[in-house]
């Protein structure tokens, strides 16, 4: 392309520029943001509400874990005591060595005293492995045995029942006594010291709260001394909570993660809800008026498309209502002009159609594929502008590799046809080759001038897919950017290749072709 034509003024096409939307947009967002600082300011008010509920929604969220704790506290203990009652159970009913064997049993169970009372009234008190004897055990502990057997006598109670209780009888001698009635309708009471349940308690614990870790919880004693703990030590206790069932007279403290100042909810729920709607609000303004541009972009590319593509035709038309003029004495030649001026109407007048259908573009999708011979459409439309072409001083060279019959776009095939021709004959004029082809499908057409060629950054924008601002000329670009969407949406593409000389331009497009089609000759 030579530097002349490349230098033509630049026809606008494109993407809208942000620099026409932002003004618009700008005075939107000031105008919005008022209101919505006044929102903010009346919400402000409402907000303190929500520190409230989340801290009642964090000590609830406590008292649940603490439960789940307490009951898993519970069934260790009643776990322990129920094995060690059934293992002295069933010594009970070992004959003669009965007496060493409850106390075996006792004695593996860590048992420290042992408390069994028959239907009958017999007694066996049985101290295990202590300092203490029997009689110190019943004064200490004799209390809670029979008040543990008068709730396995109350009404109701199945005749399978346990309970348990924990005795203190000062800071350092702290005990759990169990008692459970057997089928024999037996009160086996057992008494545990403290500290053989305390590694059993901290184990289970352990397993149980490996999953929390965002509160500190602390397991007392009845005497309230710590015997486990669970989690970071930074955190201080906040909430106690009794502990229930074989529990009872230990307590779980508790705290709260550290949750969000008070000061700063409002903060928060005002600022980011303001910031959001007015993002959201300018955000949509901006897309209402870039779609605005671009809408406008479409229509003046559609105007420019449309224009370029009716300027051949017209040079066409005045061409032979001049020829119309000077030979109106020779009939045969008035009658071959006339079916060239009623073929150039039929074909302006579907291009009009097709543009205002799809309004938005120039190069839409074809609505009507023709049954037809690409050839013969070839030098139909060339012996249409052949006079025209003649005039700008072109010579066109045909090479006929098409001769079957096939399904495609006809209109779009004329177009891209006399889009490429128009472009040789503008900026090379002079010796034109012209051919087509037919391959897996697809049909072909390529023209080649023998000019000065055309530089790569040209060759690059013309391929690209959005044009830029500079991307077409008036007179240079346009066409082959018709030529392009058509092909495109024919679903082939246009291809521009280095001739040296000259550039060829190739241009595909699909074509359907029937089954056991005989191959036809185009006539020359």
């Amino acid at each position: 392309m030579n530097k002349e034509s490349s230098k033509r003024r630049a026809f606008l096409l494109g993407r809208p520029q942000r620099s026409d939307i932002w003004p618009a947009v700008a005075w939107f967002a000031m105008l919005l943001a008022l209101p919505l600082v006044v929102f903010g300011i009346f919400a402000a008010f409402l907000i303190n509400a929500d520190y409230a509920v989340t801290r009642t929604r964090e000590v609830a969220q406590a008292a649940r874990k603490v439960a789940a704790l307490g009951a898993v506290a519970d069934a260790t203990i009643d776990a322990k005591a129920s094995r060690g009652v059934a293992q002295i159970g069933a010594a009970l009913e070992s004959g003669p060595d009965m007496v060493r064997n409850v106390r075996v049993a006792a004695f593996v169970n860590e048992v420290r005293f042992l408390f069994v009372h028959d239907p009958d009234g017999h007694v066996l008190p049985l101290a295990i492995g202590t300092l203490e004897t029997e009689e110190d055990f019943m004064r200490r502990v004799g209390g809670a045995i029979d008040s543990l057997r008068s709730q396995l006598s109350a009404p109701g109670r199945s005749s399978l029942s346990a309970s348990g209780m924990w005795t203190v009888a000062s800071d350092t001698l702290i005990s759990f006594v169990y008692c459970q009635r057997d089928k024999q309708a037996r009160d086996i009471c057992v008494v545990f010291d403290e500290i053989t349940l305390d590694p059993v308690l901290e184990e289970a614990l352990d397993a149980a709260a490996a999953k929390i870790d965002d509160r500190l919880l602390v397991l007392r004693d009845p005497a309230g001394r710590a015997l486990w703990s669970h989690g970071p030590t930074s955190l201080g206790t906040s909430t106690i909570t009794e502990l229930t069932g074989s529990m009872r007279g230990w307590r779980m403290e508790t705290s709260t993660p550290s949750g969000t100042p008070q000061g700063l909810l409002p903060l928060t729920a005002i600022t980011i809800p303001l910031i959001g709607c007015w993002l959201i609000l300018v955000w949509y303004m901006y897309r209402n008026q870039q779609a605005r541009l671009i809408e406008s972009a479409f229509r003046s590319e559609m105007t420019a498309k449309l224009s370029h593509d009716l300027r051949t035709p017209i040079a066409n038309l005045r061409l032979y209502a001049d020829l119309l003029s000077r030979r109106a004495d020779d009939e045969s030649a008035v009658r071959r002009y006339s079916d060239i001026l009623s073929a150039e109407i039929e074909r302006l007048a579907l291009l009009a159609d097709n543009t205002i259908v799809y309004g938005r573009t120039a190069a839409p999708a074809p609505i009507r594929l023709d049954a037809a011979v690409p050839d013969r459409v070839l030098d139909a439309t060339i012996g249409r502008y052949q006079n025209l072409f003649a005039a700008m001083g072109s010579s066109l060279k045909v090479a006929h590799g098409a001769p079957r019959a096939g399904r495609f776009d006809r209109m779009g095939f004329e177009r891209i046809l006399i889009n490429l021709l128009d472009n040789a004959c503008k900026y090379a004029p002079g010796s034109i080759d012209v051919a087509t082809r037919q391959a897996d499908g697809m049909l072909y057409l390529s023209v080649r001038d023998h000019g000065p060629g055309i530089d790569p950054a040209s060759k690059e924008q013309l391929l690209a897919p959005l044009l830029s601002a500079s991307g077409a000329k008036d007179g240079f670009g346009l066409g082959l950017v018709v030529v392009r969407e058509l092909a495109e949406a024919n679903g082939g593409a246009l291809t521009i290749e280095d001739a040296n000389p000259g550039v060829r331009f190739t241009a595909s497009m699909k074509i359907i072709m029937p089954a056991n089609a005989e191959e036809t000759e185009c006539p020359s």
